[in-house]
């Protein structure tokens, strides 16, 4: 017997809401860990072979040596695997990515979002990062080093386009599905006890804000983007869709492309 919600045309997708923390007798939800693995080597595989090939029918040296458009090709297709994942995710151990990821919006998200993002980079970021530059004697420049450095090579208006859509609209889109979908939700759907879920909750954010900052590779940022990452995960717990999520990670990487792009 089919599902009801699946023979709908018309099916109103904020009726979909997070399960109850923890294991749940007859879990549609089969994909976990597995998939969280296999999705990222693949997008690392996926992201080498590319340099790879641009390298050698470019002719560049290495990595340094590419334009803006070359680095948005490695990570346009490291970006594609992850969606790539979280979609195959859905289909084959899943309902729907509405359902099993909460992919539903409202008019609202957009706006909310945005604001989120914004406040995180302007306030959230240097109010974790300062501290730690203070402390240890470190110089404030190397912090925003690879970013200024991954701006410096968009010389062209082809390079501009480029990083925009990269770095500010598929990036957000693709870690905001893998990370806090199907990451947080493989984590959030494991422990026994009913008591334990808000403790649930908060090892899962903890955890894939943590995996999440540091796949980033930028150890003096590691704090911020940390709590970043926090910040995404709650917003996508507390408001039961994920694209206030999606647009509060833009509206995060639209003010550092700003940043650099417009005001420097």
């Amino acid at each position: 017997m089919s599902d009801p919600a699946r023979s709908k045309s018309i099916f109103p997708s904020e009726q979909y809401r997070f399960p109850e923390p923890g294991r749940l007798e007859d879990d549609w939800r089969k994909w976990g860990f597995g998939q969280v693995i296999v999705g990222y080597g693949l997008s690392l595989v996926a992201s080498i072979v590319t340099l790879s090939l641009i390298l050698e029918l470019a002719d560049y040296a290495d990595w340094d040596d590419l334009p803006m458009w070359g680095v948005s090709l490695v990570g346009l297709s490291q970006q594609l695997v992850l969606i790539l994942a979280v979609v195959t995710s859905a289909r084959a151990f899943g309902f729907s990515l509405q359902k099993d990821f909460l992919l539903q919006s409202k008019k609202s998200d957009m706006g909310k979002g945005l604001c989120y993002g914004i406040a995180a980079q302007i306030i959230v970021v240097p109010v974790v990062t300062y501290p730690f530059v203070w402390i240890f004697d470190i110089d404030a420049n190397r912090i925003s080093e690879p970013a200024r450095e991954l701006s410096d090579k968009a010389t062209s208006p082809i390079g501009i386009i480029a990083i925009i859509l990269t770095v500010g609209l598929l990036a957000p889109i693709a870690e905001e599905l893998f990370f806090r979908g199907l990451l947080y939700g493989s984590l959030r759907k494991r422990g026994d006890s009913a008591r334990t879920q808000k403790l649930i909750v908060w090892i899962s954010v903890i955890v894939s804000s943590a995996i999440f900052s540091a796949i980033h590779f930028q150890l003096l940022l590691f704090p911020a983007l940390f709590v970043v990452g926090m910040i995404f995960a709650l917003i996508y717990e507390r408001s039961q869709r994920l694209a206030p999520a999606i647009w509060a990670h833009v509206g995060f990487n639209a003010t550092t492309l700003f940043s650099l792009l417009v005001l420097d």
